[in-house]
């Protein structure tokens, strides 16, 4: 067997374990079972992972962080610069706008960041099925979904949170809206990606048409939201 090295090597142990976890289920699958997947000797799983534990939180980190990246680029392109140059007011229950001309902007470009969320749901969409999949289950590794709520807790460790009220210090994320965002928000596209191969094949549709048709109701949810120059962050 080779052994690999490198960033190669333990991208080809990832993308085995993810396949076998897809395909075999995580407590079906054996160390051994990934290296023979990966063509790799089985001391240099050891070498960068503990142990199968460990490659699935590999899996879950990888992937927040890179939806972390994904939302601060957003948070820091859109956002910040908005509420600096004064055409957005974070009060504590709404986004406010200056002028009709700037909640249009920042609407369209909440629907492109949505939509690239998605595009990389369905990119990931393996891994989703794992984490769902294990979320189902009464057995140790039953929270790993629930990995995501990092995303979007009220917390001082959360970037997210931390550069929005850096920007303005009436943002406040209550409960309600961790529960809205999480439920709501992050659910409906891992759901989405989870299903997404069997939906497609029930359904007939292309990849572009089911990907357009999720963007569309996605946006129809976002324009529900909208009351005036605002847009709602809470009921009353």
């Amino acid at each position: 067997m080779e052994t690999g090295s490198g960033v190669e090597a333990r991208e080809r142990i990832i993308n085995a374990a993810v396949e076998l976890f897809s395909q075999k289920g995580y407590d079906a699958t054996r160390v051994n079972d990934i290296a023979s997947a990966a063509n790799v000797n089985k001391a240099l799983i050891y070498y960068y992972f503990k142990n199968k534990q460990d490659i699935l939180d590999f899996m879950v980190h990888s992937l927040l962080n890179n939806a972390v990246s994904i939302t601060l680029d957003f948070i820091h392109t859109h956002i910040v610069q908005m509420i600096g140059k004064g055409c957005l007011d974070i009060l504590p229950d709404r986004l406010h706008f200056v002028n009709e001309e700037a909640k249009q902007e920042f609407i369209q470009n909440t629907c492109k960041f949505y939509e690239r969320v998605v595009d990389y749901a369905i990119e990931k969409r393996s891994i989703i099925r794992i984490l769902m999949l294990e979320s189902l289950k009464n057995g140790k590794h039953q929270n790993s979904l629930f990995q995501m709520m990092d995303f979007v807790a009220n917390n001082e460790n959360n970037p997210i949170i931390k550069t929005i009220s850096s920007a303005d210090q009436d943002f406040a994320y209550s409960d309600e809206m961790v529960l809205f965002r999480f439920f709501f928000s992050i659910i409906p596209i891992v759901s989405f990606a989870a299903y997404y191969d069997d939906y497609k094949e029930v359904s007939a549709l292309s990849d572009k048409e089911l990907r357009d048709s999720f963007l569309r109701v996605s946006n129809i949810i976002i324009a529900s939201m909208v009351s005036g120059s605002d847009i709602l962050l809470r009921s009353k």
